[in-house]
């Protein structure tokens, strides 16, 4: 491992270290909760609207419990200790957060199935291949493809200790590799999540509108404020990265000491806070319905 200039002070780790600290706290408190609730209510487990959500906070657990420690180590030393801590710290947080981007994602666009669309789920086939099969991969690609670009990439590693996530792996040296990354696990999805709901919103305000197309809105009214829950909170702590990074194209170094010191760290909000999200959303979801639903 190799030395190099870092842009930390031993004040700004101690403030990042314990708001992080402080959140991580009750997010996983809360997570547990939320599976506790979904393992002993058979009617959460069978609704194909709360098993995306429950995916998304056990993804998001995941990342508080493995990548988040981590970098609270490194907050609190000012350095990794070691190399294999390095390799690790890459993996568990461009997987992670690559995993609960693409999940929220599919959740944007499943909710269009689930509200006009909804009997495309009352088959068999349907639940296969427009839940079960685009929900596996959206947690197994991203897990995969960084697992043989971390560990596998054929490059010799130089890492900082001292460095946010030890300077990255090798490959971040590939320009071509990098821009695809970019776009793959950053802007497309964000692009896609803007999208989807403002399409939503528009389709939405458009049915409400048809007086010989009445729907039901009371039964979508719950998951459409979820969606936008969670949505809202990718595009408040995801889009300040993604604008920056579309803006450095032109100027290269452009906000890069704030990108380093500030912006990394605020993407954590997103698992931190998913869990909380999810509890307020739920409400009287946690008792079990008179008439049972299929999706909601």
């Amino acid at each position: 491992m190799s030395s190099s200039f870092s842009l930390e002070t031993v004040t700004s780790r101690i403030v990042k270290f314990t708001i992080l600290l402080i959140l991580q706290i009750p997010s996983i408190c809360c997570s547990l909760f939320l599976l506790y609730r979904w393992i002993t209510k058979s009617f959460l487990r069978r609704s194909l609207h709360n098993q995306t959500v429950f995916v998304l906070v056990i993804v998001s657990l995941f990342q508080t419990i493995s990548d988040l420690p981590m970098t609270l180590e490194y907050l609190r030393k000012g350095q990794a200790s070691s190399s294999t801590f390095c390799l690790l710290w890459n993996f568990f947080g461009l997987s992670n957060y690559a995993m609960s981007i693409w999940i929220m994602t599919w959740t944007c666009f499943e909710r269009h199935l689930a509200i006009f669309h909804d009997d495309i789920f009352l088959t068999f086939y349907g639940k296969i291949c427009f839940h079960y099969i685009p929900l596996v991969l959206t947690v197994i690609m991203p897990w995969l493809y960084y697992f043989i670009l971390i560990f596998f990439y054929p490059c010799k590693n130089h890492f900082s200790e001292i460095t946010l996530f030890c300077g990255w792996c090798c490959y971040a040296y590939n320009d071509r590799l990098i821009i695809f990354n970019w776009l793959t696990f950053g802007v497309i999805p964000t692009c896609l999540i803007i999208f989807l709901n403002g399409l939503l919103i528009c389709r939405v305000i458009i049915q409400s509108r048809r007086v010989r197309q009445q729907m039901n809105w009371y039964r979508h009214r719950r998951i459409i404020i979820q969606l936008f829950g969670f949505s809202s909170l990718y595009l408040l702590f995801d889009t300040p990265t993604v604008a920056v990074g579309l803006i450095q194209f032109i100027h290269p170094r452009f906000a890069a000491d704030f990108q380093i010191l500030y912006l990394f760290y605020l993407v954590y909000m997103l698992p931190l806070l998913v869990p909380l999200i999810c509890a307020s959303t739920f409400g009287e979801r946690w008792r079990k319905p008179r008439k049972q639903q299929f999706y909601l």
